[in-house]
């Protein structure tokens, strides 16, 4: 017997189940030291799957899709996430591309 698991909407590799935390960047900064590391932002999003609080796409590497979402967060590319780069993807401004 196959399980079969919905999908994301696309252009998704993570969904929130339930409201997104208004303290979203404080609760993944766990030592509080105002940035987020590449361990601490990997343990809060498998910790939200584990909870049911979120989803990662179905069918694709946890660690790498985990990776894969730091990278972008990690805007300037120096291996932690900052409160001013942190955005979720529905805050984000979409841009036509010609």
């Amino acid at each position: 017997m196959i399980e079969m698991e919905a999908g994301l909407p696309d252009g998704y590799m993570f969904i929130w189940n339930e409201e997104v935390s208004a303290d979203l960047f404080t609760e993944m900064d766990a030592d509080k030291d105002l940035q987020v590391l590449a361990s601490e932002f990997s343990d809060y999003i498998l910790r939200q799957v584990n909870e049911g609080k979120g989803r990662l796409a179905p069918g694709f590497d946890a660690n790498r899709i985990i990776e894969n979402m730091f990278s972008n967060q990690d805007r300037n590319g120096d291996g932690k996430i900052t409160e001013e780069e942190f955005k979720l993807k529905a805050d984000e401004t979409p841009h036509d591309e010609l």
